[in-house]
Parts: structure tokens; C-alpha cells; sequence
């Protein structure tokens, strides 16, 4: 006799099955044209799987010194059987246009992703957090799902409205996120592809507003006052510690959730993981990790309660990597990536009660009831991380230039058997692949899959709380 759980998991499989076979029917795959066709029929993927696992912020300025501490085993291991190198961001450092460049081998000026909101509502009243909707070129699971590849995305930037893919798209307003409360988003169709998918995974989703005080504490020691700041913060204020920080975590244990959930029904061919709080957590407790960038103004007893707040998040990384990549098949390639490092501001938080959204471009200025500690003592630098393992990736091989965030999809696509753009502006990584493996598996080109792979069409895609989006989505003729 079946248990609940083993019955649960069943309906689960079989629901992800029939809905891989209805993606592949409405995917933007532009078959009718015979040149696309011949294109795919004549692709020979490889049989390797690649798993992305996107850390916002990671920086190996701070992980290598871990790591050679003995904190960090599986960075350790994943270092140690593969290659590594600082990854070249871009500027502005705005992470919607960056995670977006490494999830499509286009600058923001082609794939049109370049803020966190929309262009028409960037400085207004009423922004617009940008979307699936404003992108202008194809993402790797757009391309991988025509070559008949299943590609599975849980909690990539600017995922939203989630495609039609032949696996699923688990979108980026999933959980609670801190610039959909920013941008006063509300809820929203499209939240996953399958449609019916969120109805499986909603009872992962963590609240903020009942956050895991248990696991924040293991992280980082607060005092009775600060704890109650934290679970105060209804939503998070900009720039203030406790609040963003408790939102970062939150979504990112939701998503962490949802990824191990979806392993265990299957591995895709492709997979993309997103992990958030690295960031809101380096942005507001950088003072506290590295007191000695900000001489005479930090309380000793702070610095070394709270700077461990930074540390201890990356060995939660750690510990959920140990435990997401056992549930991996043998033939995967691991790639590790960030989109930027971080590094000191030089200017230390205070306290206020008016805090400003107009940083964000948000025309917003809030007063508060009490004054809070707000700004951000940690920025971002250009330097991010690089960390390939697995398959063909050639043990402590050296990258031979600096690699680039662009330079993530045409590797990606290059270890897969699959045609890379000639209108990409990264290279594949080709130093760090075995000799062989490209033997058997030249890289190939095409000039564009722009050329190859129709737009999606979303019929009656909306943010229910705003009307103001359907004559948005009428005007880009999504809907009529």
C-alpha cells in the first residue's frame, strides 16, 4: 500500500510528463521554415547534461580564502575536479541585464534587458519590474527546447511571464522578492510553465512574513531588539539590512525547495538554478564582514557578532550544493557563476526615517514611523565567479583570457552538441574542454537563432492588479 507522499509524487511525475509533451507543441520553435528544420535534424547533441547554478554576488575574493580554510568542501571539491577563474562583469551592474547576458550570449543593447524596470515606468509612481515581455532575443531554453532538449529554470532574473519549454520554467515572481514589493507587484498569471506547476510547488514557497527565524539565527547572531526589527519589516526598505536580507533569504530557501523538488522527478538536460541572498546580504552587512574599510565607525561587539552574517551565508551555499548535486546524474557539467563580486562602499549606513527609492529609479521617497539603519556599505565589483567541473572539463585548466559573463551560453551550447551564434558576442571556452571531446564534437555555428526561433506568444498574460498592463501588452501585439 502506497503512502500519501508516494502517491503525491506520482501525480507530480505524471503531470510533469504530459506537460513536457504539450510544451513541445507550443514552443516557439519556427519549424515551418525549412532552413530551421534542416538546422535541427542535422544537430547531434551530446549526451551531456549541464547544470547552471547562478549565486548572485559570489565572489571568489571571499570563497577562496573559505575554502582554503576548510569551510567550504563542496566549493572545494567542485574547484578541485574542475577549473575556476574570476568572471568579468559588465557596467552598469544591474543584475536583470547581466543574468539575462549569461542566460543568452547578448549584451542589454540586443537582448534589451537593461534596468530592472520598463523603460516607459522607469522613474514614475507606478514602475514596472521588467519582464519576459521586454526581451528581444532567445534564451538558452528557448534553444535547447528546439533541439528537443528539456530545459528546467527555477528562479532566473527576468523569467517572467515563464515560456512554454519542454520540462519547466519556474519564474522569477515565484516567491517574495523584494523588487516586486518594491514595484508594488501583486499577483500574476504565468507565475510557471506548466500553468498548473505553481499549484504543485506553492506549499514550498517561504514567507517573509513568517520567516525560518531558526535557520537566519544559525547564520548570524542578532540581539532581542534587532531579531524583533527583522520580524517587524512587513516588507523590505531599501538599503536597510534586516528587512532586505530577510526577504533575499526567504526567496532563496524557496527556490533551494523548489529545485530539490524538481530534481527528484528528473534531471532536465539542462538545468538553471538562482540564488539570491549572497547579494542583499553583502550590500548591507559588508561594514560588519570588513570593519577595517571603515575606520572609526564601527562598534567592535557589532562587527563581530553581524560580520559573520556574510561568511555564514556562503557556507550555506555549501551545505545546499552538498545536498542538491548527489541528486545529479554522472554525466552533468557543473557551472557555478556570478554576476558581479563585491567590494566596499567606503561609506557607512545611518540612521534615518525618510528613505529614497530613487536610486532604483523609482519616484518614491518613504517616511518612516521610526528611524532604521539604512545604505550600502558593500557595492559591487566587476570581478565575479567562474567555476566549471564535470564531463569534459579539464581539471585545473587555465581559462586563457579573462572569461566573460558573456562568454556562459556559447560554452553551454558548445557542450552540448548545439550550434553557437556567430551573433553572440562571447566566445566558447574551449581551453577548459578536452581535446577529444571537441574532436568528437566540433563547435559549431549558426548565424542567429533570431533567424531560426520565433518570439513566444503570451495570450492574456496580466498582472491582475493593473489594468494599465493589458493596453502594455496590447501595444506590443501579445494580445489583441
Amino acid at each position: 500500500m502506497r503512502t500519501k507522499d508516494e502517491l503525491n509524487r506520482r501525480d507530480f511525475l505524471s503531470f510533469l510528463g504530459a506537460s513536457a509533451l504539450s510544451a513541445v507543441l507550443q514552443g516557439g520553435c519556427g519549424k515551418e521554415d525549412n532552413s530551421a528544420d534542416k538546422l535541427f535534424k542535422r544537430t547531434k547533441p551530446t549526451n551531456l547534461k549541464v547544470l547552471v547554478i547562478g549565486i548572485d554576488g559570489a565572489t571568489l575574493d571571499i570563497i577562496e580564502p573559505m575554502v582554503k580554510a576548510g569551510r567550504l568542501g563542496q566549493f572545494k571539491h567542485l574547484m578541485d575536479t574542475g577549473t575556476y577563474a574570476k568572471l568579468r562583469s559588465q557596467k552598469p551592474m544591474l543584475s536583470p541585464a547581466l543574468w539575462t547576458t549569461i542566460a543568452t550570449g547578448h549584451n542589454r543593447n540586443r537582448h534589451n534587458i537593461t534596468h530592472f524596470l520598463t523603460r516607459s515606468s522607469y522613474g514614475s509612481q507606478t514602475p514596472e519590474l521588467i519582464s519576459t515581455l521586454d526581451r528581444k532575443t532567445v534564451a538558452l531554453w528557448n534553444i535547447v527546447s528546439c533541439f528537443g532538449k528539456k530545459a528546467g529554470v527555477i528562479g532566473w532574473w527576468v523569467t517572467w511571464p515563464a515560456e512554454s519549454v519542454p520540462s519547466y520554467i519556474v519564474s522569477d515572481r515565484v516567491a517574495h522578492s523584494r523588487w516586486k514589493t518594491w514595484t508594488r507587484g501583486s499577483k500574476n498569471t504565468h507565475l510557471t510553465f506548466p500553468p498548473g506547476l505553481f499549484e504543485q510547488i506553492k506549499q514550498l514557497v517561504v514567507n517573509p512574513i513568517n520567516p525560518p527565524m531558526e535557520e537566519i539565527e544559525k547564520l548570524v547572531e542578532l540581539t532581542d531588539a534587532e531579531k524583533a526589527e527583522m520580524l517587524a519589516a512587513k516588507k523590505p526598505i531599501f538599503a536597510h539590512g534586516l528587512s532586505v536580507s530577510k526577504f533575499g533569504y526567504c526567496a532563496q530557501r524557496t527556490y533551494e525547495n523548489i529545485a530539490m523538488r524538481m530534481l527528484e522527478t528528473g534531471q532536465p538536460d539542462m538545468s538553471m538554478i538562482f540564488l539570491i541572498a549572497v547579494d542583499p546580504i553583502c550590500h548591507t552587512f559588508w561594514h560588519y564582514y570588513k570593519p577595517e574599510q571603515f575606520p572609526g565607525g564601527i562598534e567592535i561587539d557589532k562587527a563581530q557578532r553581524l560580520g559573520k552574517f556574510v561568511p555564514a551565508i556562503y557556507e550555506h551555499n555549501d551545505r545546499y550544493l552538498s545536498k542538491l548535486l548527489p541528486k545529479i546524474d554522472a554525466n552533468t557539467v557543473v557551472i557555478v557563476v556570478s554576476d558581479h563580486g563585491f567590494q566596499g562602499s567606503g561609506r557607512l549606513p545611518g540612521e534615518t526615517n525618510i528613505v529614497s527609492y530613487k536610486p532604483l529609479g523609482i519616484n518614491r521617497i518613504e517616511k518612516l514611523q521610526r528611524p532604521v539603519t539604512i545604505g550600502m556599505s558593500g557595492i559591487h565589483h566587476i570581478d565575479g565567479t567562474f567555476i566549471a567541473t564535470g564531463g569534459p572539463i579539464i581539471p585545473g585548466a587555465k581559462v586563457r583570457t579573462q572569461p566573460s559573463i558573456a562568454d556562459i551560453t556559447p560554452t553551454i551550447l558548445a557542450l552540448m552538441g548545439l550550434p553557437v551564434g556567430k551573433d553572440m558576442v562571447g566566445r566558447v571556452l574551449e581551453e577548459i574542454i578536452e581535446p577529444k571531446f571537441l574532436a568528437e564534437h566540433p563547435v559549431n555555428y549558426v548565424d542567429s537563432y533570431e533567424n531560426y526561433i520565433k518570439h513566444q506568444q503570451f495570450e492574456g498574460v496580466v498582472d491582475v492588479a493593473k489594468d494599465k498592463q493589458l493596453e502594455y501588452l496590447r501595444s506590443l501585439g501579445y494580445i489583441k
